[in-house]
């Protein structure tokens, strides 16, 4: 069965000053660089989501030759890219992450597949219960009518088409905390103290 990756890269970076998430330098690479090549060895394709084609030109040097997928909706938020990503998606199943989670564990990737398979979707929950929505694994058929159905009707928030699915798996973050003991992999970066706590500069 062949399996993609999605990394959503589309967002204005605003609590960063508009910075470019995607391009931050971690570890001597751009952060979409280093997701990249995380993927690369699981899927059998990686797909980046982008906002518009001025985007899609600064990204190019960065994005290791992989397809890049344009926004037909602006300003809607992550949904725009995940329904273009699924548009584009060979896979029957796909990951979905997004570019300022540097540190995603490529076993976890892998175990996230192995509890989605056979169903609509597997999704990391929270302590509190929440889904974490940007380190789950989708079954694209029944995925993208619910993803268009949503934005059609107002619903924009990532999670709005994954409670219209039948059947998802809820991954306790202790079952991931047995493969990434310190969770690194939803640690994500959205401020200047976040930057400066993984020292990326």
């Amino acid at each position: 069965m062949t399996i993609s990756a999605l990394i959503l890269a589309g967002g204005r970076g605003r609590r960063l000053g508009n910075v470019e998430k995607a391009l931050m330098n971690c570890e001597g690479k751009s952060v979409l660089e280093r997701t990249i090549n995380i993927l690369d060895d699981i899927v059998d394709e990686v797909l980046v989501s982008v906002r518009d084609e001025g985007q899609e030109k600064e990204f190019e040097a960065y994005s290791c030759g992989k397809k890049m997928v344009l926004d037909c909706y602006s300003d809607i938020g992550p949904l725009a890219g995940i329904l273009e990503g699924f548009k584009a998606a060979k896979g029957g199943y796909i990951f979905v992450t997004a570019c300022d989670m540097p540190f995603i564990d490529p076993k976890v990737v892998e175990f996230m597949f192995h509890c989605a398979e056979g169903h609509d979707a597997a999704v990391p929950l929270r302590p509190d219960g929440s889904m974490e929505p940007l380190c789950g694994v989708y079954r694209v058929a029944p995925m993208l009518p619910l993803i268009e159905s949503s934005i059609s009707s107002g619903k924009r928030f990532i999670l709005a088409p994954v409670f219209e699915l039948d059947d998802v798996v809820g991954v306790e973050m202790e079952k991931i905390r047995d493969i990434d003991p310190d969770l690194k992999t939803f640690i994500n970066i959205n401020t200047f103290n976040d930057m400066d706590k993984l020292d990326i500069c």
